[in-house]
């Protein structure tokens, strides 16, 4: 962008848009699928999110998709802005038109939503407007016949399920949620159109013991080789609300060693290999999973839940180039589970901590702890109470956003 150009305008994206937005897209994320057809528009009004764009003199230069969430954050259920879907064509990049969409959405969010997450396409591309790893995640790998014979019988029965079902599915996930922090709710338009669409329907289970639903499990068959039997079940979804939960799905994917030679799917961590009988027979690998960031300082430490009984009086100098309201000096006052925090006119080198956006995030969340980050370099904290405070009023917390969006 130059100096003669106007200002770029971010807005909302209206029904005449809809196909070059789809086009921008297609081209940035699918661009071996060829040229966008042109008769979509009136599916694509129907899906999920709000979609905007910036315009320069009404010439579209970028896009992005808005989410609005609810995640659970320390043991409740606060609002989240989901960022997705940011393309640019290659006529319109390197102009900062991404920085100035980052930035107004930001600004839209701001009041309603005290965090935003993002799966990213770049790690480092977005670890520059103040986003964070907020968890990783563990991919699995393994042989159904390796469980097959040799597992606990923990009753129960499993039927077969359809987007009509989402509703014992949705208590599984919400009973799975309730010790992961940013785990989404989700709603039955998002189960209909991103769990279990009509246009690419995958196969669904769900496990019951004594007339509840506690597990379930969303998979598709994807071929391995040329063979009949060389298939490969890649669990899309996967929720359990106990341990025996966990250990009936893993039973009824071991039941399909005659369909398939292998299992894909997804945890939070690495206890699978303490479940499996050989843990020489399951491939896990680690991954970096989404981004978040928090969207207002102020408003995020107020509405994060708190420990009981742990109290709390301390300046934070928070470092953010993105969002120039974040950019300054808090006052975070805790008590009784309950947390205030207001902008103080105060010198940054005087402040009790001093931190940028990105891991002030990371530490909101539980993702990292305070020793680690301050180790790291990424926390300044010289007092070792500080230090003991803060590891009191953000403990580390098990965080897993497994829905992609």
């Amino acid at each position: 962008m130059t100096d003669s150009e106007p200002a770029p305008e971010f807005r909302r994206l209206g029904p005449d848009h809809l196909d070059e937005y789809r086009r921008v897209v297609e081209y940035a994320f699918e661009p071996e699928a060829g040229p966008a057809t042109e008769d979509s528009s009136e599916d694509l009004a129907e899906k999920l999110g709000e979609r905007f764009g910036v315009f320069v003199d009404e010439t579209l230069c970028s896009v992005c998709k808005h989410y609005d969430f609810e995640t659970r954050l320390r043991g409740a259920w606060v609002p989240l802005a989901g960022l997705a879907a940011v393309a640019t064509p290659p006529e319109h990049r390197r102009q900062g038109y991404v920085g100035h969409l980052v930035a107004a959405s930001l600004d839209r969010w701001r009041g309603t939503y005290p965090l935003s997450a993002l799966w990213p396409f770049d790690r480092s591309f977005y670890r520059q407007f103040g986003w964070a790893t907020a968890n990783t995640g563990v991919e699995y790998t393994w042989p159904p016949a390796s469980l097959v014979g040799d597992r606990t019988d923990v009753g129960g029965r499993f039927r077969r399920v359809t987007p009509d079902d989402w509703g014992p599915l949705q208590s599984v996930h919400e009973a799975h949620a309730e010790d992961r922090t940013l785990a989404l709710r989700r709603d039955e338009a998002w189960w209909r159109e991103k769990v279990l669409p009509d246009d690419d329907r995958p196969h669904a289970a769900v496990w019951e013991r004594d007339g509840k639903a506690r597990a379930y499990v969303v998979y598709e068959f994807e071929p391995v080789d040329d063979g009949m039997r060389d298939r490969r079940i890649d669990v899309r979804d996967m929720a359990f609300a106990d341990h025996e939960a966990r250990l009936a799905v893993l039973g009824y994917l071991a039941d399909h060693d005659s369909q398939a030679t292998e299992v894909v799917h997804s945890g939070e961590d690495e206890t699978l290999l303490d479940i499996v009988p050989d843990p020489v027979e399951v491939e896990a690998s680690v991954a970096a999973g989404p981004m978040v960031r928090i969207v207002d300082v102020a408003d995020a430490l107020s509405t994060t839940p708190y420990p009981e009984g742990v109290s709390v009086d301390l300046t934070v100098a928070v470092a953010d180039r993105t969002a120039d309201w974040n950019d300054d000096v808090f006052r975070l006052r805790v008590a009784d589970g309950d947390g205030d925090c207001a902008r103080v006119d105060a010198p940054r080198a005087a402040a009790d901590v001093r931190v940028d956006i990105g891991t002030l995030s990371q530490l909101v969340v539980g993702y990292r702890d305070v020793r680690t980050l301050r180790r790291l370099g990424e926390l300044d904290v010289e007092d070792e109470t500080v230090v003991g405070t803060l590891e009191a009023v953000f403990p580390e917390e098990t965080v897993y956003l497994r829905q992609f969006f």
